[in-house]
């Protein structure tokens, strides 16, 4: 069978089928079923066991297997811990949410997938519109105000967003007007093999268009409030799926027509453009996480900041290119089991607030080990991959004689580790005499899943398996060209 069809078929065709029944437990064991096929065939797609289907409606390159094997591997650990939060969730008369929820987060899959393997920009922008539509109801499952506030803010602005970014398309449309693939000019293949042929000031405003478009969607400021509000309103496993793996499929747009431009003459102009909206979003991280009060919402700027590094080296390029690729792998591991546990802390103390949570490591040892822990690696500690991946912008850095800019980042860097240091160590040391709660915390699943992919993330920054090494050269050469 061509696995085109298993890797977008399958979890439409349970999305579709999960209507017609209203059994919890079974659903969640279908989707099971579904994540791990999706997983086992995005790895053999990613390790080079199993060929990719050959149509010009999909393409199946280096770029699209890294961010594919993103995309699978957090939705499987997502799915496989998902079943308690949403069962034992801490708010009540929330049974229309849970029935609906294996539905929308297999449509989910299959509309991220889709836009991840299509090489036809319409294609792709229809398909990351439907990834709105799928994750709108899931930020909604409390049913409450803030919920649905955080809902119809994240329609509203990444709507809006993505309307500029389909304004860019029709921009590039125009930039082929002329040559002899005006016709064939939604396809990424075809622009990138006669970037040189294209108009560069239709170029340019498409990259632009886009570029703030999609930004909305990724998380970077100043149009993240959307993402924000989404992430800290939403119950932790799809506050996982936005944060580790959407705004990754978002990325792939703006990637996509930086491929484009590193055959022309405007790669600097859009690296310039990167590098801005990068270092904003460092700077508008470190504002709010003095300010945060609320803990999903502190990892949730977390997010916005390394997303912004993430920026930052594709706009350097060399190693620091690198560096961002290996940087957004080893984010989606660590906010995965981030969230993991703010989930559990959530469902235990049956709050969000961050001066409600006192204690942790007395009251929740387990959760309370691996938030720290979880916390210890989104700052970049050694020997988890982040320090690595950030060492790697560094020399970026160095190698391009950015030394006024290294020295900003680090600062900024600095001080976003004091402000989160400030509210996680309340979280975890703070006493009260007020409360009479007893805890009982047994080692779950969830626990489980944060130190396999803590492991995972500590271990692939010491070591790079070959499959991922190869993966991470085959991307970086589609973004090195001369002119």
């Amino acid at each position: 069978m061509n696995i085109l069809y298993l890797l977008s078929g399958l979890p439409l065709a349970s999305g579709a089928l999960f209507f017609t029944f209203n059994n919890l437990k079974v659903k969640y064991r279908l989707s099971i079923f579904t994540a791990g096929t999706h997983l086992i065939i995005t790895y053999l797609l990613f390790a080079g066991f199993i060929a990719p289907p050959q149509n010009a409606w999909f393409n199946f390159d280096s770029l699209t297997k890294l961010f594919l094997m993103i995309l699978s591997n957090v939705f499987f650990w997502v799915t496989a811990n998902s079943y308690k939060y949403i069962k034992h969730s801490p708010i009540e008369k929330i049974e229309k949410s849970r029935q609906i929820f294996y539905n929308m987060t297999n449509l989910y899959l299959f509309a991220n997938t889709l836009a991840l393997i299509s090489n036809h920009l319409g294609l792709y922008w229809v398909a990351l519109e439907s990834t709105t539509l799928c994750v709108a109801p899931l930020i909604y499952f409390y049913r409450d105000k803030e919920s649905l506030e955080a809902m119809w803010k994240y329609l509203f602005l990444v709507s809006v967003g993505l309307a500029f970014a389909f304004i860019g398309i029709l921009f590039l449309t125009l930039s082929a007007h002329g040559t002899e693939f005006m016709d064939n000019a939604l396809y990424i293949t075809v622009l990138v093999s006669g970037a040189s042929k294209l108009n560069l000031i239709w170029l340019k405003a498409g990259f632009i268009f886009i570029f703030v478009g999609l930004s909305a969607k990724i998380g970077i400021a100043p149009i993240h409030p959307g993402e924000v509000d989404a992430v800290s309103n939403s119950p932790s496993p799809v506050a996982a799926l936005i944060s580790a793996s959407l705004g990754g499929t978002a990325l792939m747009g703006v990637l996509r027509i930086l491929q484009i431009l590193s055959w022309t003459s405007l790669l600097q102009f859009a690296q310039i453009l990167l590098i801005i909206g990068g270092t904003v979003s460092l700077a508008v991280a470190l504002i709010f996480m003095f300010r945060v009060t609320n803990y999903k919402r502190m990892i949730a700027y977390s997010s916005v900041e390394h997303m912004g590094i993430v920026l930052i080296g594709f706009g350097i390029g060399g190693i620091a290119l690198t560096g961002a690729l290996l940087h957004l792998i080893f984010n989606s591991l660590n906010k995965t089991a981030f969230f993991f546990m703010a989930g559990n802390i959530h469902r235990n103390y049956k709050s969000r607030e961050i001066g409600r949570i006192y204690s942790l490591l007395n009251n929740l040892r387990w959760t309370g080990i691996l938030f720290l822990i979880s916390f210890l690696a989104v700052i970049a500690m050694p020997p988890f991959g982040l320090f690595f991946s950030e060492l790697m912008l560094l020399q970026g850095l160095i190698a391009n004689n950015q030394f006024v800019l290294m020295t900003f980042i680090i600062i900024l860097l600095l001080f976003i580790f004091i402000g989160m240091s400030r509210n996680v160590f309340r979280m975890l040391y703070r006493t009260t005499d007020k409360s009479t709660r007893t805890f009982n915390e047994h080692f779950e699943f969830s626990h489980l899943s944060a130190i396999v992919l803590l492991c995972i993330l500590a271990g692939l920054g010491i070591f790079i398996p070959e499959p991922l090494a190869k993966i991470i050269s085959d991307v970086t050469r589609l973004f090195v060209h001369g002119i």
